[in-house]
């Protein structure tokens, strides 16, 4: 004899547990911070972000997080399909990151300058740091390498003046001193190159950068033999490593030994 056991009850709801909007962004939540269980990119890692994003599905940060190993590893296209798609859920949080993309990753300066001004406006009246930048030093270096020197120097001295409020200025790095002291170069203001490079040395005086373009600036001066102190500290800081780094890709005002042997053959 056979039996034929049937239900008239087919329906989904009874096989699969329907949640809430609470717990569904309750569960997402809870994955997404076990993603840090696993290494960045790895099997796990997505896993762990797909699923909590299956809960949540415009979460912007598991979605800009699944294109971060992207990003890290080269593929920048296919980093910025998350980006974008994260940017566009929620703006205001992550529009920044973004901009640092566009800007370190890329070298796209139009784009990231305009978004920069864009992020910027959501919060007027305070300074934005996305991956620990600040709005004002991105915009002056978007404007310095555009070759709009008048604007770079007011976005950069607008920078150096917080950060200095902010912290002191023993805690600010070359960087900033170095783009800013370059505008003005550019801009041919060499005596105001010249300070800001002078103040840069006071609170950086291993940087083998802001002495190499403290070089530069004396050689455009026409001051050769402060040139050539300048450029052999900058040369005895070099081979002792003292020069600015940055994960994954290069940073800026970067120098190497080909460009010191050039200003040392130019002064010879």
């Amino acid at each position: 004899m056979t039996i034929y056991l049937s239900s008239c009850h087919t329906e989904d709801v009874l096989y699969k547990r329907i949640y809430s909007d609470e717990e569904r962004n309750s569960l997402a939540e809870s994955l997404h911070n076990g993603v840090g269980l696993y290494y960045q990119g790895s099997v796990g890692d997505r896993m762990m972000i797909l699923e909590g994003n299956s809960y949540s599905h415009e979460n912007a940060w598991g979605t800009r997080e699944l294109g971060v190993p992207y990003l890290k590893r080269g593929f920048a296209a296919e980093a910025h399909k998350y980006y974008k798609l994260a940017t566009s859920y929620e703006p205001e949080e992550w529009l920044g990151y973004k901009v640092y993309c566009w800007l370190y990753f890329y070298r796209d300066y139009e784009t990231a300058l305009r978004e920069v001004n864009i992020y910027d406006a959501y919060t007027p009246g305070v300074v934005d740091y996305p991956q620990s930048t600040s709005v004002d030093y991105m915009r002056g270096l978007c404007l310095y390498h555009l070759g709009r020197y008048e604007e770079a120097i007011h976005s950069l001295r607008v920078h150096l003046e917080k950060e200095v409020e902010m912290v002191g200025p023993d805690y600010i790095n070359s960087l900033p001193y170095i783009a800013l002291a370059l505008s003005y170069h550019k801009d041919g203001q060499l005596t105001k190159a010249d300070s800001v490079l002078t103040e840069g040395i006071r609170y950086n005086d291993s940087s083998s950068e802001l002495n190499y373009f403290k070089a530069i600036n004396y050689v455009k001066m026409d001051l050769r033999k402060e040139a050539e102190i300048f450029l052999d500290k900058s040369q005895a800081l070099f081979d002792r490593g003292a020069v600015n780094v940055r994960p994954y890709v290069e940073e800026f005002f970067v120098i190497y030994q080909e460009d010191l042997d050039k200003l040392s053959n130019r002064l010879d």
